[in-house]
């Protein structure tokens, strides 16, 4: 019997090639939770085993200094994946998760997903994707953060994030600490572009006006 959960889950590309008896087995291994706004899933180092798969809401994927600087990896909303490296290798969480706003995620052990993906190539296959896509995005940040000056460095950073959607809705230090500038910089930089008409700055977000500056500006660096 079909269930709401298993219904979401139909939705989801990971869970796509999956049947329905399998979907229902795993809604049934799986539980969901809600964490709160500025809520931490889990930290850097804490045992992993299990994956998290976002329902609604958005989280903040994010790297610590031994000083506590915070580098913002990547930010994942509905339908994506955390911790598929601890599903597929069983070791620690390799960084760490926060809500950014009251999110609904969908919890999987390892040893419950294991067993189903050993009978669902294309399953694994989308888990595949979704890794190699992490680490295009994190040598794309790399290689950003090593040669490009702080202009184009932050207007890709903002074609990237909204490329589903013109509205940016992220405080400004969070945005530095994803391309590596000082909030003061990235205030500095997003105030010239308002006056220029590029963009639209309101407590909603970062509203892009004129995507093609942006492009060129990021293409320029």
């Amino acid at each position: 019997m079909t269930t709401g959960l298993t219904w979401e889950l139909q939705r989801l590309a990971l869970f796509a090639s999956f049947g329905e008896t399998a979907l229902d087995a795993l809604a049934k291994a799986g539980s969901t939770k809600v964490f709160p706004a500025r809520k931490v899933l889990f930290h850097e180092g804490d045992p992993g085993g299990s994956m998290a798969v976002i329902l609604s809401g958005q989280v903040k994927v994010s790297a610590f200094s031994a000083g506590g600087k915070e580098c913002v990896l990547s930010f994942v909303g509905p339908g994506e994946v955390l911790g598929e490296i601890t599903l597929l290798d069983g070791g620690p969480r390799t960084a760490t998760c926060t809500a950014l706003e009251d999110t609904r995620v969908f919890l999987l052990a390892r040893k419950d997903f294991l067993p189903v993906l050993e009978h669902n190539p294309a399953a694994a296959l989308h888990i595949i994707d979704v890794l190699c896509g992490r680490l295009r995005d994190t040598s794309r940040m790399v290689e950003d953060a090593a040669f490009l000056a702080a202009g184009p460095r932050l207007a890709r950073a903002i074609l990237r994030l909204t490329a589903a959607n013109s509205v940016m809705k992220l405080p400004q230090s969070t945005l530095g600490a994803h391309v590596g500038l000082m909030r003061e910089s990235v205030n500095r930089q997003l105030r010239a572009w308002q006056e220029e008409g590029v963009i639209a700055s309101s407590d909603e977000g970062v509203t892009v006006l004129k995507k093609e500056v942006l492009e060129q500006i990021a293409e320029a660096g």
